[in-house]
């Protein structure tokens, strides 16, 4: 997951972001409060050079808005951007007409200083108020129970900031007002304060500062019109006096299509002179990766490919007798598929690139099989050491760049490794390396189905009838899409999550912090803000938080207590979509010696006794140095034991 990291040298570009408040050359002198004993909330609108700490609540219409009510979109300036794939996906992306970034964007809070905030003063003194669900209560009063939604979002606090997560997608295109309420402590009783510069833009004293006063006028309008509205409806007293800060934000109500990723592609490569953006509606997203894979099998280039290779005799000798996977690169299946309909002849290798299928636990075959997937920077070969604990025949194959699996077609000049291409600065790459790996899962299903493979090496080939699935860190994430489009009728998803961002920011191993710091861009600052809010739009559409599996009936997630590098603010966004909304702690002797292996969430391990990310494959504690003073090996050796005993009593249960 540490390669996520690298995106973050996408955004240094917020020359345009919030132009005027932030350069206003009419910013008052910095105020300081006389009790410097008490934390402070900051509200400063004058800060927005990219490499600034964060001066204002974020997400923030007045970044795009300049402290107008008008509707404004959200624009960057691209004329100093240098690389040429950089500069038209951020010129891609100011032609989608958009009035925010991602409905997953985290929200941020800042603070005056990193004393520690009593975070159970917080509950019921936050609201985040759907405002186009207001604007539409009159005319379809249904909507009364979606008005509020603070319980999508996830709290917890960062060195001068409270970090508010969606562990539950916001709604795409809506307008959203978010309120803190007065009475929010430290952890040494001492109640935090409003910020000053806020106090006046709230006031109804007009302001000098002809930003300020139109700030303060927009400020006006809520105060006056939407307060009394909403504290009619939900019975909460909202006005000056019981309102520590306030702001509202609007969500993106598209994305970038991979048609729109083409057409990128094709104007960096001169084949086109303009550049057309179409953009996805979120309310359409799950039909981005059905351009690959479509219900309609007749139409599904999934089901072409099925058949190209189930026709083709020879092919299906090779697959077999040297246990190959042919893996098709899904962004040449409209040029192979015209092909084929033309009849003309074409290198096969142009299209696909055969890999290596991992078999293990052979001679157990009794109809069932299980495909494991693997992690970021490993390889299908992990599978091994699962192989006693689960004794169930398994099938791997390695994600795109990873293992055998170096380059997308046999006849690809490009070769990469080891991981290091699977996650890249190259955000909409990113998209199709899921998608891409989604798409082999799916084919890799069909051909065991279909009887491809020699699943138990007797030398004839054998048709599966029942597939599960196993998939860890990386190989959760697609492999939630992955059991959402296809049907393997039992899945275990390991330390898996949802929500891309919340992995970078919450993420605490050190390799994911040093990456942070070799990008150049600060954390918590204007850039960094942004940067989380693009990052996620663009990869919106791979995310499970809309693609994953959503339905728990035969879903068992296993997840690390503690886990450092995907958090549990990423397992609980996973958790939500399947459908699991609280979770069971394994943690004692009694625990690991008889999990329960019913379709459940589980956390194995608690805050005296941290399970580290890697547990379910090594229990090896070098690698993540934040966890040791928390763990024993002897501890971690147990958890391990515990979920794999866990797995295989699953998957093995009623046959």
């Amino acid at each position: 997951m540490k390669k996520l990291l690298a995106l973050i040298s996408v955004l240094g570009i917020l020359s345009s972001c919030g132009g005027s408040l932030q350069s206003s050359s009419g910013a008052p002198d910095k105020i300081n409060y006389q009790t410097t004993d008490r934390s402070y909330l900051v509200f400063d609108p004058f800060s927005g050079k990219s490499n600034q700490p964060l001066g204002i609540p974020f997400p923030n219409d007045i970044l795009w808005s300049q402290g107008s009510r008008a509707p404004s979109y959200v624009s960057f300036d691209t004329s100093s951007i240098t690389d040429p794939a950089k500069k038209v996906l951020f010129e891609a992306i100011n032609k989608l007409q958009i009035q925010g970034l991602s409905p997953n964007t985290p929200i941020f809070i800042p603070l005056s200083s990193e004393t520690p905030i009593d975070l159970n003063t917080l509950n019921n003194r936050y609201l985040l108020v759907d405002l186009t669900v207001l604007g539409e209560l009159q005319q379809n009063p249904s909507l009364a129970g979606s008005l509020v939604q603070s319980d999508r979002l996830y709290v917890r606090q960062e060195g001068r900031y409270l970090k508010f997560y969606p562990v539950k997608p916001l709604e795409a295109g809506h307008k959203y007002l978010f309120i803190l309420l007065d009475g929010i402590k430290d952890i040494q009783g001492k109640t935090v304060l409003s910020p000053q510069i806020y106090n006046e833009i709230e006031g109804k004293t007009p302001l000098s500062d002809e930003k300020l006063e139109a700030l303060r006028q927009s400020y006006q309008y809520l105060y006056d019109n939407i307060f009394p509205a909403v504290s009619n409806l939900i019975n909460v007293e909202l006005n000056r006096n019981t309102v520590l800060e306030s702001f509202t934000f609007t969500t993106a109500n598209k994305t970038l299509s991979v048609s729109d990723i083409s057409v990128m592609n094709k104007f960096l490569s001169g084949e086109i002179n303009e550049l057309k953006i179409t953009g996805l509606p979120y309310s359409s997203i799950e039909k981005d990766y059905r351009t690959f894979d479509s219900e309609d099998v007749n139409k599904s280039p999934l089901y072409g490919v099925l058949k190209i290779v189930l026709s083709n005799n020879q092919l299906l000798a090779q697959l077999r007798n040297y246990n190959l996977f042919p893996a098709f690169d899904i962004t040449k299946l409209g040029e192979l598929f015209e092909k084929v309909q033309q009849n003309e002849q074409f290198d096969i290798k142009d299209y696909v690139k055969f890999i290596p299928v991992f078999f293990g636990n052979r001679d157990s075959y009794n109809g069932t099989v299980y495909i494991f997937q693997h992690g970021l920077g490993s390889s299908k070969e992990r599978a091994e050491n699962l192989l006693t604990d689960i004794n169930l025949p398994v099938v791997a194959i390695d994600l795109p760049f990873h293992g055998d699996y170096t380059k997308l077609t046999e006849n690809s000049s490009f070769e990469c490794g080891e991981g290091k291409c699977y996650l890249t600065g190259n955000v909409a790459r990113n998209r199709l390396n899921v998608y891409q790996s989604v798409f082999n899962l799916r084919l890799l299903e069909l051909l065991l189905r279909n009887g491809v493979y020699d699943i138990d090496g007797d030398g004839s080939s054998d048709k599966v009838s029942h597939v599960y699935f196993l998939g860890v860190s990386m190989g959760a994430i697609t492999g939630s899409i992955y059991s959402h489009f296809g049907s393997p009728e039992k899945v275990v998803l390991n330390v898996g999550g949802g929500n891309y961002v919340s992995i970078i920011d919450a993420a605490e191993n050190e390799l994911i912090e040093g990456l942070l710091k070799s990008t150049g861009v600060e954390k918590n600052t204007n850039g960094y803000a942004v940067l989380l809010g693009v990052f996620q739009m663009i990869l919106d559409p791979a995310d499970p938080v809309y693609l994953g599996i959503d339905n728990g009936t035969n879903v068992i997630l296993q997840n690390a207590c503690c886990d450092t590098v995907v958090p549990f603010i990423s397992n609980r966004a996973l958790s939500e979509r399947v459908g699991f909304s609280q979770f069971t702690r394994l943690s004692t002797d009694g625990d690991f010696q008889n999990p329960p292996s019913s379709p459940n969430w589980y956390i194995f391990g608690d805050s005296e006794n941290w399970v580290h990310h890697g547990f379910l494959i090594h229990t090896n504690l070098e690698s993540y140095p934040e966890v040791q003073g928390h763990t024993t090996l002897e501890y971690v050796e147990r958890a391990e034991k515990a979920a794999r005993r866990q797995i295989e009593s699953f998957f093995n249960g009623g046959q």
